[in-house]
C-alpha cells in the first residue's frame, strides 16, 4: 500500500496507521525468505511500505533495495534501522511504474500483501511488470500476492460500518479503533475500503482520519497475460503465502512470474 500512486500514505499519521495495521502480520515472512535464498543477489520490494518484509530479510542476513513513492513511509523504515540492518536495506524513493535503478538486478522482485492492486489500470500494470522484467537477473524470480475475483466481496454496498479492531499505539500510548465500510464496482473490477481511525487518547479528546484506499482485482488469466505483454511468464501460482494449491476456494493467490527466455 505504499506505493499508492494517489499517495494515500503521503503524511505523517497516516505513515504510522499503516504500520499500526500491519506491523504484526508475518504470515508471509518466511515465504520472502525463502524466495530471497535461492541466490546471492540483492532482493528488491515494490513498496517497501514501512518496511514489514524488507527489514525481516535484512535483519536474517540478506541485502534488499526497497522503492516506494512515499518519503513518509520511506522515513519510517529508516527509523527502524540498526547499523547492521542499515548496510544491508538501501532505499529509494521511486514510482514502482517508472524506477530505473541503472544497472543493478535482482534474482527476487516482490510484491507484498496486496500492494500491486494499487495499479488501476492495465498500462500502469503492464508499465510497472516491464521494470520488474529489466531488473530481474537472468534466473531470478518476481513473486506477488493478490486476492481472487472469488474472494471478494461483490455486493455493490456501502457496506455496514464494522469495527476492525481496537489497539493501543505504542509510540503515543493512544487508543486506536479502526472501522471500515467498502464498496465494489464489478464493472472496473475495483473494491474501495472507507477506513476510519479514532484516536483516544489519555484525556478522552478523539482525533479522528477518514481515508479511501481503491484497489483492483485481476483474475488469474488476466495478470498471466499482463505478465506476458511485459516480457514475463507465469511459472506458478499458489493459494497463499505456504505455497499451497491454488484451487476455486482460495482467497488469495500469489503469482511466482520469470523473465522470458529464463
Amino acid at each position: 500500500m505504499g506505493t499508492t500512486p494517489h499517495g494515500a500514505y503521503a503524511d505523517d499519521e497516516l505513515a504510522a496507521l499503516y504500520d499500526l495495521v500491519y506491523a504484526d502480520y508475518d504470515d508471509d515472512l518466511l515465504m520472502y525468505e525463502q524466495f530471497a535464498a535461492r541466490g546471492t543477489l540483492p532482493s528488491l520490494e515494490l513498496g517497501v511500505g514501512s518496511g514489514r518484509v524488507a527489514l525481516h530479510l535484512a535483519r536474517q542476513g540478506y541485502r534488499v533495495t526497497g522503492i516506494d513513492s512515499s518519503p513518509r513511509m520511506l522515513a519510517r523504515v529508516a527509523a527502524g534501522l540498526d547499523g547492521e540492518t542499515a548496510a544491508r536495506l538501501r532505499l529509494v524513493e521511486a514510482d514502482m511504474r517508472d524506477f530505473d535503478l541503472g544497472a543493478d538486478r535482482f534474482e527476487l522482485v516482490y510484491c507484498a500483501l496486496e500492494t500491486f492492486e494499487h495499479l488501476l489500470t492495465t498500462a500502469d500494470q503492464v508499465a510497472a511488470l516491464r521494470r520488474v522484467a529489466a531488473h530481474l537477473a537472468p534466473g531470478g524470480v518476481f513473486v506477488a500476492q493478490f486476492r481472487t475475483v472469488t474472494g471478494v466481496d461483490w455486493s455493490a454496498g456501502p457496506s455496514p460500518l464494522v469495527l476492525d479492531w481496537t489497539r493501543v499505539d505504542p509510540a503515543t500510548g493512544e487508543t486506536v479503533t479502526k472501522l471500515r465500510s467498502g464498496t465494489a464496482a464489478r464493472a472496473a473490477q475495483t473494491t474501495t475500503d472507507t477506513l476510519i481511525f479514532d484516536r483516544i487518547a489519555a484525556d478522552g479528546t478523539v482525533r479522528r482520519r477518514t481515508f479511501d484506499v481503491t484497489l483492483r482485482v485481476s483474475g488469474r488469466f488476466e495478470i498471466e497475460l499482463a505478465l506476458e505483454r511485459a516480457g514475463l511468464r507465469l511459472s506458478a501460482a499458489y493459494g497463499d503465502a505456504d505455497l499451497s494449491p491454488f484451487t476455486d476456494a482460495s482467497d488469495t493467490m500469489v503469482i511466482v512470474a520469470e523473465r522470458e527466455g529464463n
